[in-house]
């Protein structure tokens, strides 16, 4: 069967069709699908968590223990698994119930951020529980030149201490990270506007979750700036909006793209995701 790609409006987001995550010869086509669209769809992908970590790997080095992360949450014996869910096991919830409820671009606070994030479905909600992508690149490409020039050669702040501490103090269910944990969580700065070093393009690299100052600016002009960034980029015509189906997997690009996933009725319904994340390099 050939490989086919349904592009989405605009050109981001695309569903590739016709091709096998576990044919090594298939890889070339889906990594092409990946850098000309930033958000691919796979449907009906009978993937296991071996065949997961061996796909991920064609993309560069995986991500395993990472300090944001806690230990009770990665697959065991697959560390390179994070389980995004609210099934229970003997009373106790396997996985991130309430992950990604807020736009971020994964590990974005880390000196080498996250390349590329791919989830695969194994159960999903009737209802609610989407994520929806938002195409940094073409917002950087369509901001307004005043406030390009704002931005020129400026770098921001990333942390992941901000939204931990105000999803643990609204009462999240997720398991708590150790001091040593908490402790390790960085701050580190990257340019806000970024080039993709295999595209050559450049894409805004900021997100609401945990980007949270401007170097070199004041309280008030940093905030001023950051709002008008994130205004910017969230206008309909930049977001994709993903719903899922058990057996999806879903493969973006954390260099031009950030994401939110939504809530779901998580008393009436199972959400569970398997969760690989691919090492990057340090933007410029």
């Amino acid at each position: 069967m050939a490989i086919d790609v349904q592009s989405g409006p605009g050109g981001f987001a695309g569903e590739v069709r016709g091709a096998d995550l576990e044919r090594a010869g298939d890889f070339s086509a889906i990594h092409r699908a990946f850098l000309d669209h930033g958000v691919i769809v796979m449907r009906d992908c009978s993937l296991t968590p071996e065949a997961q970590i061996a796909f991920s790997r064609r993309f560069g080095p995986l991500m395993g223990r990472r300090p944001s992360t806690p230990d009770k949450v990665l697959m065991p014996g697959l560390p390179e698994i994070v389980i995004l869910s609210n099934r229970k096991v003997n009373g106790e919830t396997v996985g991130i119930t309430d992950a990604g409820r807020y736009w971020h671009s994964d590990l974005c606070f880390e000196e080498k951020p996250n390349m590329a994030t791919i989830l695969h479905a194994v159960e999903v909600p009737p209802e609610g529980g989407d994520t929806l992508f938002a195409d940094l690149q073409q917002a950087y490409e369509t901001l307004p030149d005043t406030l390009k020039s704002r931005i020129d050669g400026k770098r921001a702040a990333h942390t992941f201490r901000k939204h931990y501490l105000e999803v643990m103090a609204a009462g999240s269910p997720r398991p708590p990270l150790t001091q040593e944990q908490f402790e390790a969580l960085a701050l580190n700065y990257h340019p806000i506007a970024r080039t993709h070093p295999e595209t050559g393009r450049k894409t805004l690299f900021v997100n609401p979750g945990h980007t949270t100052e401007i170097e070199g600016m004041d309280e008030a002009e940093s905030q001023d700036v950051l709002d008008a960034l994130f205004e910017h980029c969230l206008q309909p015509e930049f977001i994709y909006r993903h719903q899922w189906k058990a057996g999806d997997t879903v493969i973006w690009d954390n260099r031009r793209v950030m994401h939110n996933a939504e809530p779901y009725d998580m008393d009436r319904y199972t959400r569970h995701m398997h969760r690989s994340c691919i090492h990057g390099d340090k933007p410029y």
